[in-house]
Parts: C-alpha cells; sequence; structure tokens
C-alpha cells in the first residue's frame, strides 16, 4: 500500500472523475481505506444496500486501523497547526486521517486543499491531490462484475 484515501478522493474515484491511473492503482490495492472515511461514505448508501456497499469498499480497499494512540497525534498535529493559525481547516474525521497516515507511514489521496495546508506546516504529513481527469473511464472500484454499480 502506498497511499490512505480520504473521501473526497474517493468520491472522485466513485464518480469515476479521475484518471485511469488512479483506477489502476486501487486495482493494485495501492489504495487503503480507514474507519473515518468508510464510517463517512457509508452514510449516503441507501439502507438497503448499506452491507452490500460496506463489503464492496472493502474488498476494494485495503483496510488499516486508526491508531491506538491517534487522539495524541491529532492533538500534536493540531497545535503545530494552531501556531500558523491554520487549526480551523480539518474536520475531526481529517485529523483521524492524518494520524492513521503518519501512523502507517502512508500518503493522504485526497481532493481536499485543507491536506495541503496541514502537510505545508507538518511535514511529516505526505499528501496527494486526486486530479480529476477523464470521466469517460471505466470503474474499477469495485470487485469484477459490480463497476458501474451505484448506492
Amino acid at each position: 500500500m502506498k497511499y490512505l484515501i480520504d473521501t473526497s478522493a474517493l468520491v472522485r474515484i466513485l464518480r469515476r472523475q479521475v484518471d485511469q491511473a488512479w483506477h489502476e492503482q486501487v486495482t493494485h490495492g495501492m489504495v487503503a481505506i480507514c474507519d473515518p472515511v468508510l464510517t463517512e461514505a457509508l452514510t449516503i448508501a441507501r439502507a438497503t444496500e448499506y452491507e452490500r456497499v460496506r463489503a464492496d469498499l472493502l474488498e476494494a480497499y485495503p483496510w488499516v486501523p486508526v491508531p491506538d494512540r491517534a487522539w495524541e497525534t491529532v492533538h500534536s498535529v493540531q497545535a503545530q497547526l494552531a501556531a500558523k493559525s491554520q487549526h480551523n481547516g480539518l474536520s475531526v474525521a481529517d485529523h483521524l486521517v492524518v494520524a492513521t497516515a503518519l501512523h502507517h507511514h502512508l500518503t493522504i489521496l485526497h481532493e481536499d486543499a485543507d491536506f495541503a495546508t496541514a502537510a505545508a506546516i507538518v511535514p511529516d504529513i505526505q499528501e496527494q491531490r486526486i486530479v480529476a481527469g477523464d470521466t469517460g473511464t471505466p470503474s474499477v472500484l469495485l470487485p469484477t462484475g459490480q463497476a458501474g454499480r451505484r448506492s
């Protein structure tokens, strides 16, 4: 694994708004997911499809756990951001994504300028903005035979 996906990037992949290369990264298991992103993503799932969508996401993206000491990292990162008056951009879920990425040495894959701002202040944060691209590429987000399904 190389990346930890944020909800902002996951939505772009689901909507096929990214370059085919990102779909290939997902297919090759290079993009992980964690509980804060999974939780945010599942808030839009229909109740009748909740378990299927959850299972599909976990099959497509390797799961990495939020570290036990995540809140210590959150407090440290937030303090560093506050020292530069940039502490109000990341949401609680975003902070947990940062803590998870730092713990697992993953690059945060996102489409959210707040991660870039945080990385400019906290040098240990690695981030990569997913750039909207070719919208006509086939979706490889879901396992074979499930591409194109909407939830």
